[in-house]
């Protein structure tokens, strides 16, 4: 088999990656961290970075490394205990990956997050900003899900789910799971020795789903089943994932090189304005704004976000992070989730954004009123 393979030959041109990693690669069999993967993620992240891509950094562990400071001799049964563990390990991770990334001239930021912070439009938004400048700072983000808070009913689930949801909402163009297992094979390879890796799944079927066994490591919490649900969100989306062993060497690397390590989901052929849809559109549209003539051809032809100045009146009562309609005359043009509610944008219309401080008291925390990445055009 060729290293370089030409079905993966699209890879080295993906802009925006998030990379998972697991309690199991982070952490010796021991419990103790494993400073040579953390090493080699770091250098490899950065790399990408000075390929002038955007990277995104989905990071269990925090747990994992907490509990044996605390003097338990494996991960705690009881969620308080697992809080505590989380509380403790969160600040240590950190502290690593800031050492290593530092060490090759990378900035990195911390986030955490809950299941509210991604399925609540207006924390949606908030999430997002943060993370859209972030990135475009420069800085790569460390996310985590906030298990000092998070009890079961708010956890997304495991980072293998987070990871796919991080990577739907920042729209990236590939998550890269990394794991203790090669990829998906055909047959559990526990089981049998001689089952084979599935290089490629062209298209996801729930059937996928039956291949996998339970939970794998003690360690960390997700299976092959969590990693395949995960792939259905990003492919729905259209993401492409890849699933591989983090102790290969330089496999990020070499992945996005374009070498046929592990097992690659394609993405199902999505239009970047569907992505976007099922956020927008599954949220029931709470008023209306009508534009002038300038600002419907920005947002038709331009790619531009909804500024305050275009707008001459509005309809219906709504709140900051609703999805409201924008129109032009008697027709519908666009929808999108609002930064402002709507006494806000009563005051702000026809506004210029220099002049906004005056009009509203207090200085606006958004120059937009939708952004366009929180927009869709309905044609």
């Amino acid at each position: 088999m060729s290293s370089h393979n030409h079905a993966r030959a699209f890879l080295p041109d993906k802009k925006r990656i998030v990379v998972k990693v697991g309690t199991s690669s982070l952490l010796h069999p021991a419990g103790t961290v494993n400073l040579r993967f953390i090493n080699e993620l770091a250098w490899q992240l950065a790399d990408l970075r000075n390929r002038g891509k955007q990277v995104i950094l989905v990071s269990s562990g925090a747990i994992g490394v907490g509990f044996p400071l605390l003097g338990f001799s494996e991960r705690p049964a009881s969620l308080t205990d697992r809080q505590a563990s989380a509380a403790v390990g969160q600040g240590i991770l950190l502290n690593l990956y800031e050492r290593f990334f530092h060490e090759y001239g990378q900035t990195v930021a911390q986030m955490l997050f809950t299941k509210g912070d991604v399925l609540n439009s207006k924390r949606y938004l908030h999430v997002m900003g943060a993370l859209r400048a972030l990135l475009e700072l420069g800085a790569i983000p460390i996310i985590n899900e906030n298990d000092v808070v998070a009890t079961d009913e708010i956890k997304i689930g495991d980072n293998d789910t987070l990871s796919a949801v991080v990577a739907s909402i920042s729209e990236a163009d590939l998550l890269i799971i990394l794991s203790d297992i090669d990829g998906l094979y055909e047959e559990d390879p526990r089981v049998n020795p001689k089952a084979r890796l599935i290089h490629q799944v062209g298209s996801f079927s729930r059937d996928m789903l039956s291949m996998a066994g339970g939970a794998g490591s003690k360690v960390g919490t997700g299976g092959m089943y969590t990693k395949l649900q995960a792939a259905e969100i990003c492919v729905r989306s259209g993401i492409d994932m890849i699933i591989a062993k983090s102790s290969l060497p330089e496999t990020i690397s070499r992945i996005m090189d374009g070498e046929e390590i592990g097992t690659l989901f394609c993405a199902d052929p999505v239009h970047h304005q569907m992505r976007k849809r099922s956020l927008i559109i599954g949220f029931s549209v709470k008023g209306k704004v009508f534009v002038d003539q300038g600002c419907m051809e920005a947002l038709m032809h331009h790619g531009s976000s909804l500024l305050p100045v275009g707008i001459e009146r509005i309809e219906g009562s709504f709140d900051e992070g609703d999805t409201i309609s924008i129109y032009y005359k008697e027709k519908e043009i666009a929808r999108g989730i609002t930064y402002y509610d709507s006494d806000a944008i009563m005051r702000m219309k026809g506004i210029r954004t220099e002049q906004l401080k005056d009009r509203l008291s207090y200085p606006p925390p958004y120059e937009t009123v939708i952004h366009r990445d929180n927009l869709i055009i309905m044609k």
